[in-house]
């Protein structure tokens, strides 16, 4: 008879506080991109030509370029509506996924929303026009969006199941070591030489920077191009060490520490801090994503330690003889599946 009982804790409680800050976290990115969507400049020709048509023709393959060319084209036909319009959405989005009774209806929204704003407002990342490096926001703010969506997704299923903790842990490190070995096979100069393209994502992002950051960027950008090969494999090694070090569990702090010391300084310097800056940017780029997954998998130990301690997370620990020792056993589960 209590054999059913015994797994009803590790289904019944409140969700971990690792999920609920990735949950909160997405919602706050879509509220801000909603809010980044209203900037004057995003209702005037200067973001249709700076932002749409860029994502459409810089160096994309002609089939995407056509698709996007005239999803671009539209876009700028009714551009105010249309911008409103996604401000909406994405406003929706973001209180939808705040709310407990919202919240799996708003994750499946967020998985479809992203993936059209990442082909047809993102251009797929420019990861088809032999110029996108992570460090400059590649694969895409809203192709991260979509991948997290789909994570928070599975783990807020309809009805809990064992074991989705350890399964959330494992998922999100396959997501960080998966985005820096992306990372590091951008290195590979498959179109342009190495130099020549970090020099030219450098000067990209020094468009959209204050003058004392542009000015800095350019010197970047120059001695980008004169030392490029060495550079850009540097990068990828540590992009690699990065990927690989996550699955040590003596390597996973410094992977973490290091690869959000590593993405602050390249939202600053090669994302401008996403743009926003600028007047024209709608989202923060890729960057903040990284540093919520990074923060999530590196804090909330502790957090997760002492939700299973607290009675009343299982209604079961005031009836059931031994609970307690269940309970124990419970974070004593958690502490090794951050260990291993």
């Amino acid at each position: 008879m209590l054999a059913p009982s015994r797994f009803r804790p590790a289904t019944t409680g409140p969700p971990s506080p690792r999920a609920t800050a990735l949950r909160w976290g997405l919602a706050t990115l879509w509220i801000v991109d909603a809010g980044l969507q209203l900037q004057p400049s995003m209702f005037t020709r200067s973001f249709s030509g700076n932002v749409l048509y860029n994502a459409a023709l810089m160096y994309q393959p002609a089939w995407l370029e056509h698709l996007l060319y005239n999803a671009a084209s539209l876009e700028a036909q009714h551009l105010k509506a249309l911008t409103v319009a996604i401000a909406v959405i994405e406003l929706c989005l973001g209180v939808g996924l705040l709310l407990p009774a919202t919240r799996r209806p708003a994750l499946t929204a967020s998985i479809g929303w992203a993936l059209m704003v990442w082909i047809f407002g993102q251009g797929l990342g420019f990861m088809a026009t032999g110029t996108a490096l992570v460090e400059f926001g590649a694969p895409g703010s809203a192709f991260l969006y979509l991948v997290l969506a789909a994570l928070l997704w599975r783990y807020f299923g309809p009805r809990p199941r064992p074991g989705m903790e350890i399964w959330l842990q494992t998922r999100l490190r396959v997501f960080w070591s998966g985005f820096w070995m992306v990372g590091a096979l951008l290195h590979i100069p498959v179109r342009y030489p190495p130099g020549a393209l970090l020099a030219y994502n450098i000067q990209t992002a020094a468009q959209l920077q204050p003058q004392a950051l542009s000015l800095l960027d350019y010197h970047l950008a120059r001695f980008a191009y004169a030392r490029g090969a060495g550079l850009s494999l540097t990068l990828a090694v540590f992009e690699i060490g990065l990927a690989a070090a996550i699955w040590a569990p003596q390597l996973r702090r410094t992977s973490l520490v290091l690869g959000i010391g590593a993405t602050v300084g390249f939202w600053v310097f090669g994302q401008a801090l996403g743009g926003v800056l600028s007047g024209v940017s709608p989202d923060l780029n890729s960057a903040p994503v990284i540093l919520l997954l990074g923060s999530v998998l590196l804090f909330p130990r502790s957090l997760d330690r002492q939700q299973h301690r607290r009675p009343s997370d299982t209604p079961m620990a005031a009836t059931l003889p031994g609970a307690e020792q269940l309970t124990d056993s419970r974070a004593a589960q958690t502490a090794r599946a951050d260990d291993n």
